[in-house]
């Protein structure tokens, strides 16, 4: 019952944000998948591996949208810029799996928090604007 609750809250959430706010959404979605993984290499469970490999390829699903959604035509700079980092992001978390290597996870759970501290600054920004 209360899954169905908050997975409604979740919805509403978010069918009334503003498309900063999405995106600020789906990095945290990234952010929390990856943390997922990168706990799972510090336990010592016959499952970890499940678990590192589920969570990573949420993290990826999750930026192949941001992908997706990127206005390529009229981003100019910023989505090209963007385009070539979440590559990067699919390229180093592809790998990350493949050899189950938690330094490559690391890297880039590291800069999609950083990304997500930008992009919740300037979401601060432009509503105190």
């Amino acid at each position: 019952m209360a899954k169905n609750a908050l997975g409604a809250y979740q919805k509403v959430q978010a069918n009334t944000a503003n498309p900063m706010q999405r995106v600020i959404m789906v990095y945290n979605g990234i952010n929390k998948n990856l943390k997922l993984a990168l706990e799972a290499f510090n336990r010592e469970d016959p499952g970890r591996f499940e678990t590192i490999n589920n969570s990573i390829i949420l993290a990826e699903k999750l930026i192949v949208e941001l992908k997706a959604a990127l206005d390529k035509e009229n981003g100019g700079e910023l989505a090209s810029q963007l385009d070539g980092l979440y590559t990067f992001w699919l390229n180093h978390l592809s790998d990350a799996n493949r050899k189950k290597d938690s330094g490559k996870l690391q890297e880039v759970q590291t800069m999609v928090q950083e990304l997500t501290e930008g992009w919740t600054e300037a979401e601060k920004q432009l509503k105190n604007g």
